[in-house]
């Protein structure tokens, strides 16, 4: 009788917690543009989700009742239009451009050639509150002179959902197509045996709602492919893991990492070819028509976010000189790489993809909350909640400095620290107890 209590008061408890975090939720998606308030009621919501997740490890919820939460946080976060990010505005000028027949490395936005597909959702008249153009016109875009970032796989995703929307123009179709992948993770992730706090990881963090059904990042797809690509190599389908890993990669970039991770497998060629012929199939077609140009905006990107300099490796910063970042950030990412190639257990394909995603993270240190995405739904493959501060770090460090509460340089530093320190303790916590009810594993991978 006193455990079915305690159970009762356990779930009454954690469905309070969770009350709370969907409010708060709903308060920081209220305050578009106005980091003070998003940054007071995002980070309560964190703080709320990570005492939710603990409880739920004792409250013995089926795994439905989490997804559902995950959806309701989802539809609270999809009512508003983005809080903090004007990415989306750009996803949906370049699937305009290419309904038009133009390729979308082609010309920036500000190109007089593009000036007859402008509309004023987009370029709104009168006084300026947005990004100014050369021509005195103004527009929603950020970064107007500059050519697309995006890869082939993620364009042609914008170009999809402006056509499955007929035509829509405005953020709505992103923010839905944003808050389905973010579900289709959550639910491979309750299919793969994860525990059911592992599930809510992904599918209650703050994070995952704002900056998918809120903000619209299309980061949604490269997760929801890294996932796949997985969950394909587990099962022992190495080419369609390949295909889906060179995707990820074309949607934008970075989830090229999970590869080291899959690769120490006997028919290792097949998923490299797969992933090879994939990105080189995707970009052919840009490359003949718009040649170098394909690579956007990237270069340029890199080079003012201070990763050719050695500015931006903000840990880095804190123990080497300025020329000695770049080359060490280089070595390390290398040997987490080389690790994985030598190390990584077929049985736990996700456990290596998680250190070198984690590793390249605390390297690299972004500035970007969204760029964390693919480390959370890694942390909730592999049951490692200790990589919740790393992945906590950017989003933290990004309302402060939006706020003007400190400078991006500190902020950075401060956060990825306190992310750190987080990671070591809760790693030293978590290998001082013994074997738990870990989820079941990724099957063999070979």
């Amino acid at each position: 009788m006193h455990a079915v209590r305690r159970l009762v008061v356990l779930r009454a408890g954690l469905g309070l917690l969770l009350a709370v975090e969907a409010v708060l939720v709903a308060a920081a998606v209220r305050h578009t543009y106005d980091e003070r308030n998003v940054l007071v009621f995002e980070a309560a919501a964190l703080v709320v989700f990570v005492v939710a997740v603990l409880a739920l490890a004792r409250a013995a919820l089926s795994r439905w009742v989490v997804l559902a939460f995950g959806a309701v946080l989802q539809l609270i976060a999809i009512q508003r239009p983005p809080v903090d990010s004007d990415d989306d505005f750009r996803y949906l000028w370049d699937g305009k451009v290419q309904l038009a027949g133009v390729d979308p490395y082609r010309y920036p936005p500000s190109s007089p050639a593009l000036g007859h597909l402008r509309d004023n959702y987009l370029f709104p008249s009168g006084a300026c509150a947005h990004y100014p153009l050369p021509s005195g016109a103004c527009t929603r875009i950020n970064l107007p002179t500059v050519h697309t970032i995006y890869p082939p796989v993620a364009e042609g995703v914008f170009t999809l959902i402006r056509i499955v929307s007929f035509g829509r123009g405005d953020q709505f179709p992103l923010q839905v197509a944003a808050a389905l992948g973010a579900l289709v993770v959550a639910w491979l992730l309750s299919r793969q045996g994860r525990s059911v706090w592992a599930v809510a990881l992904w599918a209650w963090c703050p994070v995952t709602a704002i900056e998918l059904s809120n903000n619209a990042h299309i980061d949604w797809l490269a997760v929801l492919l890294g996932v796949l690509s997985l969950s394909a190599c587990a099962k022992g389908r190495l080419g369609t893991a390949g295909m889906l890993l060179g995707a990820a990669f074309a949607t934008k970039l970075y989830p090229g990492v999970l590869g080291s991770a899959m690769l120490k497998r006997r028919r290792w060629p097949v998923l490299a070819g797969s992933a090879v012929a994939t990105v080189v199939v995707v970009y052919l077609p840009h490359v003949v028509a718009v040649g170098t140009s394909v690579v956007g905006y990237l270069p340029t990107y890199l080079n003012q976010g201070g990763y050719g300099n050695g500015h931006q490796y903000r840990l880095l910063a804190l123990v080497l000189p300025t020329t000695a970042r770049t080359p060490a950030a280089v070595v390390i990412v290398i040997a987490a790489v080389a690790w994985a190639l030598l190390r990584s257990d077929p049985d736990h394909p996700e456990r290596s993809a998680l250190i070198v995603m984690g590793v390249s993270i605390l390297v690299v240190t972004p500035t970007l909350p969204w760029y964390t995405l693919l480390l959370l739904a890694l942390a909730a493959l592999a049951e490692r909640p200790e990589w919740l501060g790393v992945i906590a770090a950017p989003t933290i460090e990004y309302l402060l400095v939006g706020a003007e509460k400190v400078s991006l340089d500190a902020a950075t530093s401060w956060c990825y620290l306190a992310g750190l320190a987080i990671l070591l303790g809760g790693t030293a916590l978590r290998r001082g107890r013994p074997a738990g009810t870990a989820g079941a594993a990724l099957t063999r991978c070979s």
